[in-house]
């Protein structure tokens, strides 16, 4: 069902964001076009950037789950089964400590980060590019969410003083007013009752009484229009920041997930690791015998581990001691579900905006009808018709 034909059948509950600030902005500044389209345009590219988000975060996802299954079916295998995935394992490991006793350089790389390069050896230039890229665009939206936040803080300001300005002025003008009027009502008493001349006093209050209803209405319309100006400067802000903040929000999730999924704490991490891992390969050139022997034992052990119904086999050759060693088995299944957790986390935060965005936009058409027309065309325009 659209968005369009769900405005006919209920009223929307307007429900708080947890992570950005609702735009605040004027009825009068929804009339201006530039900040209505800001304010319609802003709520598409977030759920946009969140239905983009969301995919790539649940293929991953089911990647995970995937290798968790694989554990669980390694647990359920029957004793005699386990006994010989088991001495497999230990050939390897075993197989793997002599060729490492044969290597002049000690690897400076875990197991666990050669596996995470390995599996993703063609692309693994470019994800370090794009992991030295997302740092710094981490830095630069920083930046900017500072600016804008300055910016934000200062319109709070100025809104906020030109309000008192506007309560103090019209205080002033109720004393000048009662001042008048006392003036007045003491000129007629003494006209009446004392009979004394009181034309040039009088014209005089009257002249002072138009000069500061001239003079108040010249800066209350000032105040008035500088007030909607910073208000409507103030909602295209806190527009700019809740979409920055959406920015910061998944780029943070992007390279804390990155670093858990190649086991770095940032881009030179891992171009290091990448270089280790190429000196490595190279070394072990030179081991083809001992290669040879341990690709004999890697493909038993996948095939023992594939009659199990395991999916991934492969990543149980780098990981043969988490088959012989319990503990070793309880980490690498933390690991898989801290990584879960985070996707998890990715994808309820970027749902929260999507719905946030959704319910901003119904929101707006049922209390402007007349902008329907206009709110449904941009959203085709990001292809979000069925929202």
């Amino acid at each position: 069902m659209g968005l369009f034909s769900f405005f006919k059948k209920r009223k929307v509950k307007n429900e708080p964001e947890k992570d950005v600030r609702t735009t605040r902005v004027s009825e009068e500044a929804l009339a201006d076009r530039q900040v209505r389209m800001a304010f319609l345009e802003g709520n598409c590219e977030i759920i946009q950037a969140a239905d983009r988000q969301i995919l790539e975060s649940r293929k991953e996802y089911d990647v995970v789950t995937s290798y968790l299954s694989d554990i669980q079916k390694i647990d359920a295998v029957g004793q005699e089964e386990r006994k010989e995935i088991n001495e497999s394992a230990n050939r390897i490991i075993n197989l793997n400590k002599e060729r490492e006793a044969m290597t002049h350089t000690p690897p400076k790389i875990t197991i666990a980060q050669r596996y995470a390069i390995e599996q993703d050896e063609e692309n693994i230039l470019s994800e370090i590019k794009k992991l030295s890229e997302n740092e710094a665009y981490k830095g630069l939206v920083e930046k900017d969410l500072s600016v804008l936040e300055n910016e934000r803080d200062a319109l709070d300001g100025l809104i906020t003083n030109e309000i008192s300005k506007t309560e103090f002025n019209r205080r002033l003008l109720i004393v000048a007013t009662i001042f008048i009027g006392l003036a007045l009502a003491f000129l007629i008493y003494a006209r009446v009752i004392m009979k004394a001349d009181i034309t040039l006093v009088f014209a005089l209050v009257v002249l002072f009484g138009a000069l500061c209803a001239g003079y108040f209405f010249l800066v209350h319309r000032k105040t008035v229009r500088e007030l909607k100006e910073n208000e409507a400067k103030l909602g295209r802000a806190i527009t700019l920041i809740n979409k920055t903040k959406i920015k910061y929000v998944n780029v943070t999730n992007v390279l804390d997930y990155n670093y858990e999924k190649y086991h770095v704490t940032g881009a030179s991490d891992l171009s290091f690791n990448w270089k280790e891992y190429n000196r490595i390969l190279e070394e072990e050139k030179r081991f083809q015998k001992a290669e040879q022997l341990i690709d004999f034992y890697d493909n038993d052990l996948k095939t023992r581990l594939k009659a199990c119904g395991v999916a991934d086999t492969g990543i149980w050759v780098y990981q043969c001691e988490a088959l012989v060693d319990a503990g070793e088995m309880v980490e690498v299944r933390h690991r898989l579900n801290v990584r879960r957790q985070k996707l998890r986390k990715a994808i309820d935060f970027n749902n929260q905006q999507k719905k946030s965005a959704v319910l901003a936009l119904r929101s707006f058409v049922i209390k402007h009808k007349e902008y329907e027309f206009e709110t449904k065309m941009v959203m085709e325009r990001y292809g979000l018709t069925n929202q």
